[in-house]
């Protein structure tokens, strides 16, 4: 027999509180405290009666200030985390505060016979030296010792598969008087260190710039399991580098066992670590985690993708939406293209004459592409970007270019970043500057101030990468016309870089859809349909009069089996209605999406045009902003979907059957997302390193 007992309508528990220990007279303390709904209402926090549900504190006796309750409503058996705040008094000594809740206009939750919480602190005199912003057990600067931590809580499986990468987080106080900075001057940074059955295995850096004297860091990392089964130890630690393990200076790290279950092996786990040693440069959604702590597969190496879909060497099948970066526009292995491709294979790829696919390619490009009269071939977009400059620079008789987007990784564009940081000897002039998409008044101020000498303005006509939450605009006709007029008038050449756009932008190409034509343009990505192929098109008295000078020749740039490839694309792209299916269904997720997160009460849209969009949060601090990119995405790869940190390149492959499942994976992690942000506990829910930009 079960008796049942009925709850009343008020009640609550307080599971955690931060409230520093010591405070300087006047200063405002910022406090949190974790409550549990134990009573059989709701709390909402905004009811149509206006009766909220709010936290208030009171300070000696008065009321010090009321605070509302993040979540949309805190059901019973449900916490939520409350940030608070108050004025310490100006008089030394002990206080108590007072904490509790309101339901407004109806009654205090003491006056129910609900404890409220009463907490003590001490207000310093003001000539001792105190944490500023301590926990709980804060105590005076003079008494703590250089090095010192506390592990405040962890995350660490307890069994994982044999192989597998599993992800896992401690949050770490600083109980010492020296500052854990990630750049110092001397470089001596402190970093965590993860040791496996006493062997070090990794050392990560800190999330945040600096982490002071009782302040706290939560740091996500890997735990790369041995293949061996049985109990392992994992041991973690601080080193400040290039002086001593926290360990050596007598403080306790963090020790704990895990069990490795060889039932079950993962090889893009053991494979991701031996690829750590030998060639890691390679993009890894997850981080190199290879399985949550849950169970759930995260993939890192592919064996194979057809259509929209692409399987990792585990065998689990995941709904792409990188599609090799753009290059599979009608799908993985699209059926005519491979056929096309097969054929091509009775030759040899590389040929010391040409091949009658490049007259034929060549002429196809010419009728498809507005301002084409010639073309030149490469491998990959930097070809095209980089030769495009060259000619100018020879056509012009000038040095500098206006640059607007993302147009390789060669020397001639690595300028931006500066030479030095990327390897190349550096020097004094500058002659490569970039201005803001659509953007005519930044654009115009470049241009007065460089047109005597410009050789030529460069950018990607519609969605450029704006910056780390996606691309965010389409194009603007009157932009686009404006900048074609000013670069016209000063001599200098429009060059479109259309290697994203191009074939994916409705009518073929940004430039056939809105008339303003270019002088050269750079092609690469869908040409090949997947295959390894970019073009320079343009003008042929441009490339006729320049190319002889330009000291271009690769290798690979008339390989036979990617000008297959890219004849039969071509072919596609100009008998069916690849580009509308793709702004049909990027507008279908875009809208679908905006609406969830409206629902979720989420500070986040899909921005971007339809043919290349990204989820961006509303979000003004770098480090929140991550953790909410970086749960995401988690989600999203838990589900079973691939985007590049969230940006999203549909294809003509993507059907109604994708579009649904994306739907169902993506609204389950919109709504987490949307949970752990209104309780503040992001990086509880994280089992992967952070996106960074």
């Amino acid at each position: 027999m079960r008796f049942l007992f009925k709850r009343k309508p008020y009640g609550l528990a307080y599971c955690d509180c931060k409230v520093p220990a010591v405070l300087h007279p006047g200063v405002t303390c910022n406090a949190w405290v974790l409550v549990k709904n134990c009573g059989s209402k709701v709390w909402p926090r905004n009811p149509s009666n206006g009766h909220r549900v709010d936290l208030v504190v009171y300070l000696g006796g008065k009321l010090s200030g009321t605070f509302p309750l993040l979540n949309k409503q805190v059901r019973s058996g449900e916490q939520v985390v409350v940030e608070f705040s108050f004025p310490a008094p100006s008089k030394p000594g002990i206080h108590t505060i007072k904490i509790d809740l309101v339901e407004q206009g109806v009654t205090l939750f003491e006056d129910q016979g609900v404890e409220p919480l009463l907490l003590e602190f001490e207000v310093a005199a003001k000539e001792e030296s105190v944490i500023p912003d301590g926990s709980k057990n804060a105590r005076r600067l003079s008494s703590l010792p250089r090095y010192g931590n506390r592990f405040a809580d962890y995350d660490i499986p307890e069994k994982v598969a044999s192989g597998a990468r599993i992800g896992a987080w401690v949050c770490i106080e600083n109980c010492g008087t020296l500052r854990w900075e990630r750049n110092p001057s001397d470089g001596n940074r402190v970093d965590l260190a993860v040791f496996l059955d006493n062997k070090l295995v990794n050392t990560i850096k800190m999330p945040v710039p600096v982490v002071r004297t009782a302040e706290r860091v939560t740091v996500h990392f890997a735990v790369p399991a041995p293949t061996g089964p049985g109990p392992h130890t994992l041991k973690i630690d601080l080193v400040h580098q290039n002086v001593t393990f926290f360990e050596n200076a007598g403080v306790m790290p963090l020790s704990a066992l895990f069990e490795v279950d060889d039932s079950v092996h993962l090889y893009g786990g053991s494979l991701y670590e031996k690829a750590l040693r030998i060639n890691s440069w390679f993009y890894s959604p997850s981080g190199g985690i290879s399985q949550s702590r849950g169970g759930q597969l995260f993939p890192v190496f592919a064996s194979r993708a057809e259509g929209c879909h692409l399987w990792d060497v585990e065998g689990r099948k995941y709904i792409d939406y990188t599609m090799g970066w753009g290059c599979a526009l009608l799908g993985y292995a699209n059926e005519r293209v491979q056929r096309a491709v097969m054929e091509a294979l009775t030759t040899a790829g590389v040929l010391p004459l040409p091949h009658p696919l490049l007259v034929e390619v060549s002429e196809m490009l010419c009728e498809d592409i507005p301002c084409a009269e010639m073309v030149a071939f490469g491998k990959n977009g930097s070809d095209a970007c980089t030769l495009a400059m060259r000619l100018a620079r020879l056509h012009t008789g000038r040095r500098k270019i206006l640059v607007c987007g993302y147009h390789g990784w060669q020397d001639s564009y690595a300028e931006l970043i500066g030479y030095e940081n990327s390897g190349v000897p550096d020097r004094q002039e500058r002659f490569i500057y970039h201005f803001k998409f659509n953007n005519y008044r930044d654009f115009k101020a470049l241009f007065e101030e460089h047109r005597n000498d410009l050789a030529a303005v460069m950018l990607e006509p519609s969605g450029p990468a704006e910056n780390i939450q996606g691309p965010v605009q389409d194009v603007s006709k009157e932009f686009l016309e404006k900048v074609a007029r000013d670069t016209k008038h000063a001599g200098a050449l429009l060059v479109f870089d259309e290697i994203i756009t191009g074939f994916r932008y409705l009518k073929g190409s940004v430039q056939k859809s809105t008339g303003v034509i270019p002088d050269l343009t750079c092609l690469g990505k869908a040409l090949g349909a997947g295959m390894p192929i970019s073009a320079l098109v343009g003008k042929a008295d441009i490339l006729s009069g320049s190319m002889a000078r330009s000291f271009y020749g690769p290798t690979f740039k008339d390989e036979t089996y990617s000008l297959a490839a890219a004849k039969e694309a071509l072919s596609i792209y100009r008998s069916e209605p690849v580009a509308e299916h793709v702004w049909d269904f990027g507008n279908l997720i875009k809208a679908e999406v905006n609406r969830l997160c409206r629902s979720f009460n989420l500070p986040a849209e899909m921005v971007g045009p339809p043919f290349r969009f990204a989820l961006a949060f509303r979000e003004e601090g770098v480090r929140k902003l991550n953790q909410l990119r970086t749960l995401y995405q988690q989600e999203l790869l838990k589900g079973g979907v691939i985007t590049y940190n969230g940006i999203m390149l549909p294809s003509y492959a993507h059907d109604r059957a994708a579009f649904d499942q994306t739907m169902e994976v993506m609204g389950k992690a919109l709504e987490l997302v949307a949970k752990a942000l209104a309780q503040d506990v992001l990086e509880r829910y994280i089992e992967m390193p952070l996106l960074v930009p």
